[in-house]
């Protein structure tokens, strides 16, 4: 799967759709796509080979030694999930500038939003105070957070179709439907098995204050003087309070 030259492995597919936990589904997924593993009536998953023969990636590896003796399906995604191997596997992305560092959210990062918006209409008759609304919308999106996805990881991401089952649980997990069909349903798995993993949901987009950058034009076309007609009013700056608000907007998606 490319986007824009980027080519994807489904682990890596899985990690950003939901997180190492849904890159380790993803890397069992394909052992057992591979008949490299098996599912016990027991919901006890096992290698079927004592020697990690057919292992394709780190992440598989280090599965296949942990399956040498049977264990719980979810046992054998968490310890995935939380191996070096995996940890690797985030570098990577972080390398290929698909992932970045997170930043939380402040709780009141709104707040500047409002005195901006208000610094905004005052330079319709002052222009100096354009400088400090700019700076109030800057610090807004700073502390307004972002997701650990780039932009570059949303376009490379946003192509990729379940076109086979291991593609398919990495978008939506072996927890996940494609239509009116569970994904565990692709390998024959009970439900009582697949609901042993923990739901995930896949990552929301974001806008990466796509919102928040047009307030700033919005501000910056006050100070040019628009004239009352144009700025009277802050709904051109104060609205973007809105149109950057929403958590699902332009929040970064969760991951595990």
């Amino acid at each position: 799967m490319t986007a824009q030259g980027t080519q994807l492995s489904p682990e890596q597919i899985g990690y950003l759709a939901a997180g190492p936990g849904r890159a380790a589904e993803t890397a069992l997924a394909r052992l057992l796509d591979a008949g490299l593993a098996r599912v016990g009536r027991d919901g006890r998953v096992s290698a079927v080979h004592q020697n990690n023969y057919g292992a394709t990636t780190r992440v598989e590896t280090r599965m296949l030694t942990y399956l040498r003796n049977p264990v719980r399906f979810d046992s054998a995604v968490k310890t995935a999930a939380n191996g070096l191997e995996m940890q690797s596997l985030h570098q990577q992305l972080l390398d290929q500038k698909l992932m970045r560092s997170p930043r939380r959210r402040h709780m009141f990062w709104w707040i500047w939003l409002v005195f901006a918006g208000g610094l905004c209409v005052l330079a319709i008759g002052l222009p100096g105070a354009l400088i400090g609304a700019l700076g109030f919308l800057l610090l807004a999106l700073w502390l307004r957070g972002r997701g650990p996805i780039t932009k570059a990881g949303r376009e490379a991401l946003r192509p990729v179709a379940a076109s086979d089952r291991v593609l398919a649980v990495a978008l939506y997990g072996f927890r996940g439907k494609i239509a009116s069909q569970h994904v565990g349903d692709l390998f024959e798995l009970p439900q009582s098995v697949v609901k042993m993993i923990p739901l995930k949901r896949k990552r929301k987009s974001s806008s990466d204050g796509a919102g928040c950058g047009a307030a700033i034009a919005a501000c910056s076309s006050c100070g040019s003087g628009c004239g009352s007609g144009g700025c009277a009013s802050s709904s051109s700056c104060s609205s973007g309070g809105s149109s950057c608000g929403g958590g699902g907007g332009c929040g970064g998606g969760g991951g595990d």
